[in-house]
């Protein structure tokens, strides 16, 4: 269980050393004992705790220390449809890795382990998992991660049943952490492409939340800050090409508009229009004749997407039941609801069932009005129109609890002199409070 706001606050202040300089060892030499399978190099195999697309996840302890656990990510350098795609012509090509000539192409799961793990070396914050050493043997078929073990486990955030299972404040610090990871991983110049409950694991006493997962993210160095330059590398270009950002990578529900985007001017006008009708749920958007720009906003999108899991146990956008098998047809009745469709809410939000006045709520002093409002900031269709992340930590929501919030802004910005408003914050924070005294007294 979650602490207090204050305990929780407390002890996140102080693990907040923020951005130590360390990067992760890079180990090219693997030593294994006779028992192979439970012993690799200093650390020692345990249990499974967890499977993704290239590999598994192990809990392992130190050889010395017997109490010190981390997570190994161990993933083979190939699968066999690797072979396929070495026969086409567009993905053929030589690279180097960590200063090896190794030839790879550019979609192969090699290139997707060389991927994580350049993004993951350049992530030193408390709300990002740490990578502590990559093991790369290259006599070895395997590479071996090794990264900071969270034993809090994922995120949980609804019952069986769909319903929701956290209090509003336990939502409220969960946001408040991965809204603080996203404002650094941006400022990077790393876009996650994959929020989602489960990539974000509490610490062992549940005070922290981390995010986790970077096989389908994205580097640009551009859009990096001055101050995190050096922290770009040669390689970087022809592992992250801008190419990329084209591509549908991630979790269908959490997508966002600009990602699942689609020219609704082909095919057949008639079916469009009968297949959209059926998935309305709310107010229509019209679908935009140009993709719009593919930038961080969408880790924005799929947070929004997230606080809307939390709060209400389910997904705002999903295929429709039917009895159409068709994997392609109901992907796209979802896609097709994230661009065009309004998302609904329930009467009440969260465990605590508190009243949400509906989607559009006239009291604009309640609980409800404040979230549903965040919600909205965050959920906008177009990529332009949605918060930013800095401006998200910032929110009155956000900062409710927070004993010193100017304090908590500072020492949790990537920037050394974070922007703020001189006149724009303070007005915020006066009406939400003055909002909040209205509910006070409305209910006595």
């Amino acid at each position: 269980m979650l602490q207090s706001p204050r305990a929780w606050e407390k002890s996140t202040q102080k693990s907040l050393l923020f951005d130590p300089p360390e990067p992760a060892r890079i180990t090219v030499e693997l030593t294994t004992s006779r028992n192979r399978k439970r012993k690799i190099n200093q650390y020692w195999k345990d249990a499974r705790i967890g499977k993704g697309r290239h590999g598994e996840v192990y809990l392992c302890h130190y050889e010395e220390e017997v109490n010190q656990k981390a997570a190994i990510k161990i993933v083979k350098r190939s699968n066999p449809r690797d072979k396929i795609k070495l026969l086409r012509r567009n993905y053929q090509q030589s690279e180097t890795t960590f200063g090896t000539e190794r030839p790879y192409p550019m979609n192969s799961t090699e290139n997707s382990i060389r991927k994580e793990i350049a993004i993951m070396n350049k992530c030193r914050h408390p709300n990002i998992v740490r990578l502590l050493e990559v093991i790369d043997d290259p006599q070895e078929e395997k590479i071996y991660m090794v990264m900071e073990y969270c034993p809090g486990g994922p995120v949980q955030w609804a019952t069986e049943s769909r319903d929701p299972i956290l209090r509003l404040e336990q939502i409220r610090r969960i946001m408040r952490d991965v809204v603080v990871g996203l404002e650094y991983l941006h400022s990077l110049g790393i876009i996650h492409r994959d929020i989602k409950p489960s990539n974000l694991l509490y610490s062992q006493d549940r005070t922290i939340v981390k995010i986790i997962d970077f096989g389908v993210s994205h580097y640009n160095s551009q859009r990096s800050m001055p101050r995190f330059a050096s922290r770009s590398t040669p390689q970087d270009a022809l592992l992250f090409p801008e190419s990329d950002l084209q591509k549908t990578l991630g979790t269908p529900n959490f997508l966002a508009p600009e990602v699942v985007w689609f020219d609704d001017t082909d095919g057949d006008s008639s079916e469009a229009d009968s297949n959209r009708s059926s998935v309305t749920v709310g107010e229509k958007a019209s679908m935009p004749k140009v993709r719009p720009p593919i930038t961080e906003a969408l880790d924005i999108w799929a947070l929004g997407v997230t606080f809307y899991c939390l709060l209400f146990g389910h997904t705002p956008f999903s295929a429709p039941s039917s009895s159409n098998d068709n994997v392609h047809h109901n992907e796209w009745m979802l896609y097709n609801q994230i661009c065009t469709q309004d998302w609904e809410v329930g009467e009440t939000m969260t465990v605590d069932k508190i009243p949400t006045g509906g989607r559009h709520p006239k009291d604009i002093a309640s609980e409800g009005c404040a979230v549903i409002s965040l919600l909205e900031s965050m959920l906008q269709k177009s990529p332009l129109a949605r918060i930013t992340a800095t401006n998200l930590k910032r929110h009155p929501w956000i900062l409710t609890n927070i004993a010193n919030p100017k304090e908590w802004l500072k020492s949790t910005s990537p920037s050394p002199a974070p922007p703020t408003s001189k006149t724009v914050l303070p007005v915020c924070r006066w009406l939400y409070s003055l909002h909040q005294r209205l509910s006070r007294i409305r209910f006595k």
